[in-house]
């Protein structure tokens, strides 16, 4: 039987809250992210130049803003047994995010998941100084309909190597999510907007709450026919 691949969002799914947002919080102005926020609502800016603006307005260098993640983000309960029983049946684990690596991945580093691949948006500047940032989008995807700094739909798709191969997402948001779902995903667990969309379009869909049991029990039943234990 082939094996099982696993890809994650990131801020609100594999992360328990919106770490992204921690790094905003004390270190931008309430009023200045407020009109940005604004500004990306009324579809005047897309998801990447939202992000862009925000970030250059942190008062923090990436080097600091990669500590607060560690002390301020957690990961959700039963993340590193996914993984791990993902692994031991010779599958993948991706986390597929429109955050950047600067928060993400000390994050997962922090939470024994380091052997994760992280497709994000990547600060390529040089991390010792503050902003503004230069920036990188290695996983933007040709094929991606909306400027989301990361196509999810590309990430899944890479991520199966042969025919048959199950690919499952897990999420929570709406646009990337909501076309990795809709597109790409052999199967679906999902929380929040993500949830609701998939119930409301006719997408069969698993709910996880608090923790991952419910994909770790289905990751389980799968991977237990390719004999691991």
């Amino acid at each position: 039987m082939p094996p099982v691949s696993i890809v994650f969002d990131f801020d609100g799914t594999l992360a328990t809250t919106f770490v992204g947002g921690l790094m905003f919080k004390g270190y931008v102005s309430e009023r200045k992210l407020a009109k940005a926020r604004e500004r990306f609502l009324s579809e005047e800016t897309s998801l990447r130049e939202y992000q862009e603006e925000v970030f250059d307005m942190i008062d923090d260098s990436p080097e600091g803003m990669s500590r607060r993640a560690v002390s301020e983000g957690s990961i959700r309960k039963l993340a590193l047994e996914v993984c791990e029983r993902v692994w031991e049946s010779g599958g993948n684990v991706a986390v597929a995010s429109a955050g950047l690596d600067v928060y993400i991945r000390p994050v997962l580093d922090s939470a024994k998941l380091g052997r994760i691949a992280v497709h994000s948006g990547t600060i390529t500047s040089d991390r010792t100084l503050p902003a503004p940032f230069r920036y990188d989008y290695p996983s933007a995807g040709k094929s991606c309909r909306g400027d989301w700094v990361t196509c999810k739909c590309e990430v899944i798709n890479k991520l199966r190597k042969s025919e048959g191969e199950e690919v499952i997402f897990v999420g929570d948001g709406v646009g990337s999510d909501e076309c990795a779902a809709t597109n790409a995903a052999d199967t679906v667990f999902a929380t929040g907007r993500l949830l609701n969309y998939c119930n409301e379009n006719d997408i069969s869909v698993t709910e996880f709450g608090d923790d991952f049991g419910s994909v770790l029990g289905y990751v389980i039943s799968k991977t237990s026919a390719n004999g691991v234990q």
